[in-house]
């Protein structure tokens, strides 16, 4: 299970607002690391996202824990890193609130194993969001992956595909 992660933006106040919104979470500043907040969603879980300013980097501290320092921020902040985050919010709804920010949104189809909204926070990053039925979907995949017998052979069907099925 994975509780909280992190991830970095432009505007680290504008971020966690929009995840605490589509999350039904509150945003609360994060001081180890000026400028950054963390977005709760106050389940039982302490599912929780941590937002830092662009640039930032940990930095291993030994026993005491890691430290954080700045980088110059680079004009690309794309990444292989992104996360699936359910909601209880209908897509449309999703998609409205990635095109009030101005941020690309797709609804995607994964080789017909399960949908995700693709929203590109500030048009850099990328966090699939899973409405309850494209949640229910990826569940459903997920736990007939554990079955297989050969799991390896699970995602055989999902090549790379044409870029979306529906814009913001």
């Amino acid at each position: 299970m994975i509780h909280h992660l992190s991830v970095s933006a432009s505007d680290p106040k504008g971020v966690a607002e929009f995840f605490a919104d589509i999350m039904g979470g509150v945003v609360v500043d994060f001081p180890p690391n000026p400028g950054s907040y963390m977005v709760f969603k106050g389940d039982v879980l302490g599912t929780a996202i941590e937002i830092y300013p662009a640039g930032s980097v940990m930095v291993p501290n030994g026993e005491p824990g890691a430290v954080f320092e700045r980088q110059a921020e680079a004009a690309d902040r794309r990444s292989p890193t992104h996360f699936a985050l359910s909601v209880s919010l209908a897509p449309r709804e999703v998609l409205d609130r990635a095109a009030a920010r101005a941020w690309h949104a797709y609804v995607c189809d994964r080789g017909g194993c399960f949908h995700v909204i693709e929203v590109w926070v500030e048009n850099a990053w990328l966090v699939e969001i899973l409405p309850q039925d494209f949640a229910a979907e990826y569940l459903s995949f997920a736990n007939a992956v554990t079955e297989m017998a050969d799991p390896n052979t699970a995602l055989d069907t999902h090549q790379p595909q044409a870029r979306t099925l529906e814009n913001a």
